[in-house]
């Protein structure tokens, strides 16, 4: 299965552009970070952050971080952000925050965001597409 998934990555230039776009990121690190958003979006462990609106309404910048098990004892929670694995699926990137604007209006942009990644994951070969079509449906909770 990972070599279909690597083999789709690699037929898809605009994709390969976003990863090799990110000087530190690499496609085993965004299979990692895709597996990992898939797991944490069916276990609804995902939590979208809503840093500001425009004024007009027409954009937002977000980001979606990860609310992570506890690695120690006495530890409540981990939470990791999705920064390189967006930046690479070609989300526009806040100057100098972890943020990322998303552009659109008269619907719910979060779940837009989270559909559309889901979308571009099953085309990889990460969601069969029954897990897909339950899957895209479960929008993360905004803070």
């Amino acid at each position: 299965m990972k070599t279909t998934i690597t083999n789709n990555i690699a037929a898809n230039k605009e994709l390969t552009k976003g990863i090799n776009k990110v000087t530190y990121y690499s496609v085993e690190q965004f299979i990692s970070d895709a597996e990992r958003y898939t797991r944490a979006i069916k276990e609804n462990r995902v939590i979208c952050n809503i840093g500001s609106v425009s004024r007009s309404g027409m954009s937002r910048t977000i980001k979606f971080v990860e609310c992570g098990k506890p690695t120690n004892e006495g530890e409540r929670f981990n939470y990791y952000n999705f920064y390189a694995f967006m930046s690479a699926l070609g989300f526009t990137r806040r100057k100098d925050s972890d943020y990322f604007t998303i552009s659109g209006c008269g619907m719910d942009m979060i779940f837009h965001t989270n559909y559309t990644i889901i979308h571009r994951l099953s085309r990889l070969g990460f969601l069969t597409p029954d897990e897909c079509a339950k899957v895209c449906q479960m929008t993360p909770p905004v803070l």
